[in-house]
């Protein structure tokens, strides 16, 4: 794999004189930007300041994002958004999958290339794609094919913990020439979501909600402590208690009901797309779950949130928001181990003690004080 990815390094510079003579005399917009994030969905909503703030200050610029599938719904509704270009990730294996996509975007006529996740097929693709200025977050684990096609941007941004991700995200845009920003995160929601929301938590509530989901397996809590903190909700307040996620988490969804009763409980896994959810999150009192996006995004919203953080680098990437609780045990050596621009997927140690430690009744103690939070 890594000869493999050295092919693209010895192909990028071999081209590069050809390809920057060609991006010069190419049709260009000029007032146009096209963002790479292909990250997952907590990142892209940490990545919505950027396009508000790039049309903040120039209005008229066109605004592209090249996303992963899954993050569509995240910026489908999103106002300062112009475009959106779908990278297919088992399109683009292999050097002709790049070389296709590249000329796709070639043919799209962006002058500017903003890399906010730094891959080889994002900055590959940026340069085939003869974008004549291409500006890069410089991520603090590069390798060394990394740092080589990295040389070849017009500038790089530096990501230095502990600064945020979305801090790094939000500088690099000194390259565009726009000197202020403002990190509050968005999420919009679809034209119908209240509509489709309307009836779905029966009496007054109050709601918590359980994410129960994750995009990696890694950070999972476990279904036996989402199980158990739903009973000591149910059991110890007069909260109800909605479960989220895809239909992936049926399962569990279903074994928590199992435990702790249907009459509180409200399985919503799979029910809402990701532009309908904005409409649920606002009715809940408090959200639980892991590093995930359905946190990231109730957290947008104003709603309290209760993070079990587990291997995950905090400095980073968090919740930002005035009532969000972080739940981490790092005190552990091998704590965090998982970080914005370096994810693994599976525990090195092979006990993952940063989440089997972590108790339902210690999660249980910040719910209940948002709980009564909101009810004084």
């Amino acid at each position: 794999q890594r000869g493999a990815r050295l092919i693209y390094v010895i192909l990028a510079y071999i081209s590069y004189p050809f390809i920057a003579l060609l991006s010069r005399l190419g049709k260009r917009e000029k007032d146009s930007v096209l963002v790479f994030q292909t990250a997952k969905i907590g990142d892209m909503i940490c990545t919505t300041p950027v396009f508000r703030e790039i049309k903040k200050a120039r209005p008229g610029i066109r605004l592209g994002v090249v996303i992963d599938p899954v993050t569509r719904p995240i910026l489908q509704f999103n106002p300062h958004v112009d475009e959106l270009i779908v990278l297919d990730r088992k399109k683009t294996r292999g050097l002709f999958g790049k070389l296709s996509f590249a000329a796709r975007l070639r043919s799209r006529g962006y002058s500017t290339a903003l890399v906010l996740m730094p891959n080889v097929t994002n900055l590959f693709t940026a340069l085939w794609a003869g974008i004549p200025e291409r500006f890069s977050v410089y991520p603090d684990y590069a390798g060394r094919t990394l740092k080589y096609l990295l040389a070849l941007c017009t500038g790089v941004e530096y990501h230095i913990s502990p600064r945020m991700s979305m801090e790094t995200y939000l500088r690099s845009l000194r390259h565009l020439g726009i000197d202020e920003w403002d990190t509050a995160k968005e999420v919009y929601q679809s034209p119908d979501a209240e509509s489709r929301v309307r009836g779905m938590l029966a009496g007054d509530g109050p709601f918590v909600g359980v994410a129960l989901g994750t995009g990696n397996e890694m950070k999972d809590w476990g279904r036996d402590n989402f199980i158990r903190l739903a009973g000591i909700v149910i059991e110890r307040t007069g909260a109800g208690v909605v479960l989220l996620g895809s239909e992936k988490e049926a399962q569990v969804a279903n074994a928590v009901i199992d435990y702790a009763g249907s009459a509180r409980t409200h399985n919503l896994c799979g029910l809402l797309t990701l532009a309908e959810m904005p409409a649920l999150l606002k009715r809940l009192s408090v959200v639980v779950g892991v590093d995930t996006g359905l946190v990231y995004m109730a957290d947008s919203l104003g709603v309290p949130v209760v993070v079990v953080a587990g291997p995950c680098d905090m400095n980073d990437q968090r919740p930002t928001g005035p009532m969000a609780s972080i739940i981490q045990d790092r005190e552990l050596s091998c704590v965090p181990c998982s970080h914005t621009f370096s994810t693994p997927y599976e525990c090195r140690q092979k006990h993952r003690a940063c989440l089997t430690e972590i108790t339902a009744e210690r999660v249980f103690r910040q719910v209940q004080k948002f709980l009564g939070a909101r009810a004084s």
